[in-house]
């Protein structure tokens, strides 16, 4: 799709009546200009049919966060208050980002929403996106702000030591700022957010959002957000801690991790993924449990993992899969991940995932 059929098309998206007169006066074309864009959009299968029908019924939209990811590894576990011998890596990161990387690795359609920074980094993650085909043409570039940052230290297996994000900049994705972007939104299978999100704009989105809603917790102290929303939650990928917080409960097992969740079933909350490091994988539903006992793997970074998951849980459900190879394709793509220091790791593919499945849990 070219630059001019991605503006049109997010047009027709916000008014599907729109006449071809209009558009062409909007864009300064012709008529008969916009009438051979709506052609090629037609015969890419962008749309179909009068009124500009939108036909992209497997797409999805992706709303949350993009940042610089600032990793110091150590070689040997962290000594407190003192020079560690280690590793540093930057790349971009975020769990928006992340996700929505994922999902074009695993070749699903999606339209990530977000606000970077008028700066470096703002340019390194359009540059980004150009190269690893990300549909960004929803997300904004703010003037005078410095896209997000996240600066963490892990131990040599992966563990978080201690993390500070600078991530101000994610109160500029106000009610305001995706009313402009609903159409697509609202016309996508899914709608994806992490709780970067303000709790103002989580709280509009669930009230004018028409499909369901996927939600990665991105850490303890975002996990409040989503206190006034949790009945209409379709899907949570969250890990134990997470969960822990959100039911003012001890989780330390599978044991545990059930007796909470349960917690949330009760609220609404239809599908749960707790994502356990080192533990394995817990989900459920309510009528269905399972637990896939941790892989012995090396692992390098934990961070991404839960995107990961995130990323292949939205596939698994587009392609209709059942729960339970849902979940041993999800805790596969979160292993994945942890195998690599980047937050997305550059070997995944709908082709590697699977083979990988079979690897470490069919054979």
């Amino acid at each position: 799709m070219t630059k001019r059929e991605e503006e049109i098309l997010k047009i027709i998206k916000e008014n599907p009546l729109i006449s071809q007169q209009e558009l062409a006066d909007k864009f300064g074309l012709t008529r008969s200009g916009v009438a051979a864009h709506i052609f090629n959009l037609t015969k890419k299968g962008y749309i179909a049919g009068k009124g500009y029908i939108i036909n992209e019924p497997n797409f999805v939209t992706v709303i949350g966060g993009v940042n610089i990811d600032i990793l110091g590894l150590t070689d040997t576990t962290l000594i407190q208050q003192n020079s560690n011998p280690g590793h540093i890596t930057f790349s971009l990161g975020g769990a928006g980002y992340n996700i929505a990387h994922n999902l074009t690795k695993l070749a699903v359609p999606n339209y990530f929403i977000t606000v970077y920074g008028d700066d470096l980094n703002g340019q390194k993650f359009e540059e980004d996106a150009q190269k690893n085909h990300l549909a960004i043409q929803d997300s904004k570039k703010i003037p005078d702000k410095s896209t997000s940052s996240y600066l963490y230290v892990n131990d040599p297996d992966g563990t978080l030591n201690v993390g500070v994000d600078d991530m101000g900049i994610y109160d500029d994705i106000t009610p305001d700022f995706l009313s402009e972007r609903l159409a697509t939104i609202n016309t996508s299978a899914y709608c994806i957010i992490d709780t970067n999100l303000p709790e103002k704009t989580i709280d509009w989105l669930f009230d004018n959002c028409k499909v369901p809603i996927f939600v990665k917790t991105v850490s303890l102290n975002k996990s409040y957000k989503l206190q006034n929303v949790l009945s209409k939650i379709d899907t949570l990928m969250t890990t134990d801690k997470e969960l822990a917080m959100l039911t003012n409960s001890s989780v330390t097992d599978a044991k545990t991790a059930e007796k909470s969740a349960k917690k949330l079933l009760k609220k609404g909350i239809e599908h749960i993924y707790v994502l356990m490091p080192h533990t394995g994988l817990f989900y459920i539903d309510n009528r269905n449990t399972k637990l896939i006992a941790g892989i012995p793997i090396k692992r390098v970074n934990n961070n991404g993992a839960s995107a990961a998951l995130t990323a292949a849980v939205v596939d698994s459900r587009l392609n209709n899969l059942g729960w339970e190879k849902t979940t041993q394709i999800a805790y596969t793509a979160a292993l994945i991940c942890m195998e690599s220091a980047k937050s997305v790791n550059p070997l995944l593919s709908k082709d590697y995932l699977l083979k990988t499945v079979t690897r470490y849990l069919e054979s």
